[in-house]
């Protein structure tokens, strides 16, 4: 029996990653149209257990909240990121993400007929960025956006950016490469947000968190969907045309 070739394997290879990336990115197409799959309810009083529902309204904490690291403010789920100016593809100016946790709390959500208690976020979460801060290269950052840094494990307190040669400086200056921006994804009480999930014992197990229309989150989050259905078909494609073609 003859050996698979190389081609062969490669194309195996490019079929069995294509086929993953594909169906990962189905999968996250399907929880985020849940947006407009969901029931529209405004309480969950003899909703039947299960049912996939969207409530949009007000927050309101119930319990202990979460202190946003860089500004301070209580919420009930949060995203803090660190972005750094860099020189990316084509030798382009962008930000980089280097640090983007998410933590959560239960919370509620108040409606017009009631308030339904929230079970806390561990999936979607689609909330809207606030820059906080940005701070140039050599520049020191605020007194509590250090002291994270300072206290906050795995995220570099020094750049890896290095300065340019002098002829190079005033390039590098004009497009700031090495400063930081520090933003925030979060939903604290008072807030207007949309929550799509299960109904569970009287709350709500959350699907999606978003503070925008159904629309437009979907919008939003398709673009990563988009992204991965794109890569995974060019892997199907790939790989199928070197088996193909041995």
């Amino acid at each position: 029996m003859a050996l698979p070739t190389l081609p062969t394997l490669f194309g195996i290879g490019m079929l069995a990653v294509g086929l993953a990336v594909t169906l990962v990115s189905l999968r996250y197409v399907w929880r985020s149209s849940a947006l407009v799959r969901a029931d529209a309810v405004s309480r969950v009083d003899g909703v039947a257990e299960g049912s996939l529902v969207r409530l949009s309204g007000t927050v309101d904490a119930a319990g202990d909240t979460l202190d946003a690291p860089f500004s301070g403010v209580d919420c009930v789920a949060l995203r803090p990121s660190v972005e750094e100016r860099r020189i990316g593809a084509f030798l382009l100016p962008t930000y980089v993400t280097i640090h983007d946790p998410a933590r959560s709390r239960p919370f509620a959500v108040r409606t017009a007929h009631a308030t339904v208690p929230v079970d806390a976020p561990l999936r979607t979460v689609a909330l809207d960025s606030t820059v906080v801060a940005t701070v140039g290269p050599g520049e020191s950052p605020p007194e509590r956006i250090g002291r994270y840094e300072r206290e906050t494990e795995g995220l570099p307190r020094e750049t890896p950016y290095r300065p340019p040669p002098s002829i190079l400086a005033p390039v590098a200056n004009a497009l700031s490469i090495g400063a930081r921006r520090y933003a925030e994804r979060r939903a604290s009480p008072g807030d207007a947000v949309t929550v799509v999930g299960r109904v569970a014992d009287g709350r709500i197990d959350p699907l999606v968190v978003a503070d925008g229309p159904p629309i437009r989150t979907l919008l939003r989050l398709s673009k990563t969907s988009l992204a991965g259905l794109l890569v995974g078909a060019a892997g199907i494609a790939l790989g199928a045309g070197l088996l193909l073609a041995g």
